[in-house]
This record gives structure tokens, C-alpha cells and sequence, in this order.
């Protein structure tokens, strides 16, 4: 048997979900860094994923300017990054540098690595379309990292954020 609910209701039921930090770098050069629910793979030959952001986000201008972007899947302790991440916007405040956020360059494109990540993805943007509220932005993934050792990674239980997987290097 089963009970209709409303679409929002429906959509709650997919938590737990990853926390992925989004970073791209407007097209001066400042780093940005926004916290994202809604990432996947897309293509394993060639890798891509796709991340979803709203228009109205810095983020999604920056990837729109540069044609490129970082997923890293945050890490065990990084809940208060998180949380900062996503309460103010780039356009108003220099979030590496007023969060004062641990990083390194990448290697194929202009946005950092935030340091604590479970994982980590540089893409090079493939293609965009606009979905209801949101943009899909699907890149090729250009070069992936894990750190050594490794970091466990941390999941959203619905705003609350808690590390389910011990992780490993096989």
C-alpha cells in the first residue's frame, strides 16, 4: 500500500545526502566556495558530474565566468565550514579569507582545493541547462584526489550533519 504525499515530502525522504563544497573562482580570480546537496556522476566515459545551483548564487556566476569548477566532498570536522559556507554570499564577503579556509590550487583549474575533504574533483564545465529554479551544471572531470590518509565524510541527516563513512585507501 502506499500514501500520497506532497512532492516536498517525497523529496525529504532522500536524506541522508552527501555534503559536496562547490569552489570556483570568478573571473578577477577570487575563490568562492558554496555548499551543495544535489551532485551526481553523469558519464563514466568521460567522467562527468553535475552539480545544481541557483541562479541567484555567486557560485553559479563564477562558473558561468570561468567555465569551470571543484567538488569536494566535505570531511569529518568541516560541519561548521559547511554551515559557514552556506550563510553568506561571495559577492559580499572573501570567504577564504574571512573564514580563514585551509587550501591548495588545483591542478588543471583555477579553483582551490579546500584542505579536510574526503574526496576531490576538478571539472571543466561540459554543458549547462536550466532546470525549474536551479542550474544543472554538468563538468568533465579533468583530475581527482584523495587525501592520504584518508578522511571520513560527512552526510546531511536533513541540516544535520554527521560523518557516515570511515574511509579508506584501497
Amino acid at each position: 500500500m502506499l500514501r500520497r504525499v506532497s512532492p516536498t515530502e517525497g523529496i525529504q525522504q532522500k536524506y541522508p545526502e552527501w555534503v559536496v563544497l562547490v569552489t570556483a573562482c570568478d573571473k578577477e580570480g577570487k575563490p568562492n566556495v558554496m555548499p551543495a546537496g544535489w551532485c551526481m556522476c553523469t558519464s563514466g566515459d568521460p567522467p562527468m558530474m553535475a552539480v545544481s545551483v541557483k541562479p541567484s548564487r555567486y557560485t553559479h556566476d563564477c562558473i558561468e565566468q570561468t567555465g569551470e569548477f571543484a567538488l569536494a566532498w566535505a570531511g569529518e570536522g568541516q560541519a561548521d565550514l559547511i554551515l559557514y559556507a552556506g550563510s553568506c554570499s561571495g559577492r559580499d564577503a572573501s570567504k577564504f579569507e574571512e573564514g580563514d579556509i585551509p587550501y591548495v590550487d588545483a591542478e588543471e583549474i583555477g579553483a582551490p582545493l579546500i584542505l579536510g575533504c574526503h574526496a576531490y574533483l576538478e571539472c571543466k564545465l561540459a554543458g549547462q541547462m536550466t532546470t525549474g529554479d536551479h542550474t544543472l551544471f554538468v563538468g568533465e572531470v579533468v583530475a581527482a584526489h584523495i587525501p592520504d590518509p584518508p578522511i571520513a565524510k560527512v552526510d546531511n541527516f536533513n541540516g544535520e550533519f554527521v560523518v557516515a563513512h570511515k574511509a579508506t585507501n584501497r
